[in-house]
């Protein structure tokens, strides 16, 4: 083995998986619905954490508060069910408070001193989490309700206990309301589309013969030819079908179920379509794009980007809400975190304690990143000690 070689194994060696164990009992934290206002939650992400008022907030490398990040009810934390597994290293009762900011700290508080807590502010000098490259506006994250929901982790990116939710139309397009919202969202985009085909060719048109030639002989044209040729031809009758389907879906109750046959029909005309298309906005629209109804939602009610807002919402766009928040986003308590592709730091003996995702409901998002996750050496873990491992931001990029 050459310098080379010895050093991209070393590299390897650094993510610590020879001695990690193949599955590991974890815990999904799942949000509440929005829709829930009960108000009675003991574990969450975001907002302040819930203690004795002598609590000591815990503090950056340089002296000034780190930012709270989640706070978890040991007693919720139900063994794993195939393994019969607790959480390492936790007591049965208490609660389990996290931090953040340069640094990070993890504080375990006894089932007496939580019968003594209560919501603390936030310390007058604490930052706003954009200190830390976040895009939040405040000095905290936003407050989500989680319930943590036991899995064995195997390393994958999401648990197969919890499937996405949004893989077929089919499973989300639930009622005519969202029907037609989702319906217009594709007659939009595919019209632009098709309106930029039409210049194309016109500006193809208008060049002399020879730099035609030499347009053509480019791939991207040769791209560009192709996807707009099939666009003229086919989606100007797509577009009258959608349109139909529409004004079918506006002459219903928004709430009344969606009839299956139907939707299925009008998918399997789009998705004709959809096979003949290059890669643009267009044909990821046909296929049914459930962020792109998202982002319709937050354009007519955009104060719950902000975690608000929720009760102004009709009825019919609940059950998607509800879905797209509730289901599985990434965040988790132990387990096993999948390969960064990005960081290289040394992770040999520790386990990931907690992992937050870039969450746009937390605002926890940054650039270049897709979320934080800490890291404890692994027998320090089964003892209780949460501390000498790291904090690690996962570089997108």
């Amino acid at each position: 083995m050459d310098d080379d070689d010895a050093w991209l194994a070393e590299l390897f060696e650094r993510g610590g998986d020879a001695d990690r164990a193949k599955q590991l009992p974890a815990w999904a934290l799942l949000f509440h619905s929005p829709f829930d206002r009960s108000g009675d939650a003991t574990s969450w992400i975001g907002g302040a954490p819930k203690a004795p008022g002598n609590f000591e907030w815990a503090k950056d490398r340089d002296g000034t508060p780190l930012h709270f990040i989640a706070q978890i009810d040991l007693a919720s934390l139900k063994p794993e069910p195939q393994a019969g597994l607790r959480p390492p290293g936790l007591p049965a009762e208490g609660a389990l408070l996290v931090f953040i900011g340069k640094s990070w700290a993890c504080r375990i508080l006894s089932a007496a001193q939580m019968s003594q807590a209560k919501i603390l502010p936030p310390p007058e000098d604490l930052a706003p989490v954009s200190k830390h490259g976040f895009f939040g506006e405040g000095r905290t994250f936003l407050r989500r309700p989680v319930t943590p929901t036991a899995f064995l982790d195997t390393g994958d990116d999401r648990p197969a206990s919890l499937p996405d939710r949004f893989k077929s139309p089919l499973d989300w397009i639930v009622n005519w309301g969202i029907a037609a919202l989702e319906a217009e969202s594709v007659i939009r985009s595919l019209t632009f589309d098709l309106n930029d085909g039409l210049q194309f060719f016109a500006w193809r048109e208008r060049l002399p013969q020879d730099q035609a030639r030499e347009q053509d002989l480019k791939e991207v044209i040769r791209n560009k030819v192709a996807h707009y040729g099939v666009l003229e031809r086919k989606a100007p009758s797509v577009i009258a079908a959608l349109e139909a389907w529409r004004d079918l879906a506006l002459s219903k109750s928004k709430d009344e179920a969606i009839d299956k046959d139907s939707l299925t029909a009008i998918m399997r005309l789009r998705l004709d379509l959809h096979d003949e298309m290059q890669p643009h906005m267009s044909k990821h629209m046909l296929a049914g794009r459930a962020e792109a109804v998202w982002d319709a939602i937050r354009l007519q009610y955009p104060r719950i980007d902000h975690g608000a807002g929720y009760a102004e919402l009709p009825s019919c766009y609940r059950p998607f809400v509800d879905m797209r928040e509730t289901g599985w986003r990434g965040h988790r308590l132990f387990g096993i975190e999948p390969a960064f592709e990005n960081n290289w730091e040394d992770l040999r003996g520790q386990d990931c304690v907690i992992s937050i995702a870039a969450d746009a409901l937390l605002q926890t998002k940054s650039e270049h990143e897709y979320g934080l996750s800490i890291w404890c050496p692994r027998d320090r873990i089964a003892k209780g000690l949460f501390d000498g491992g790291q904090l690690i931001r996962h570089c997108a990029v």
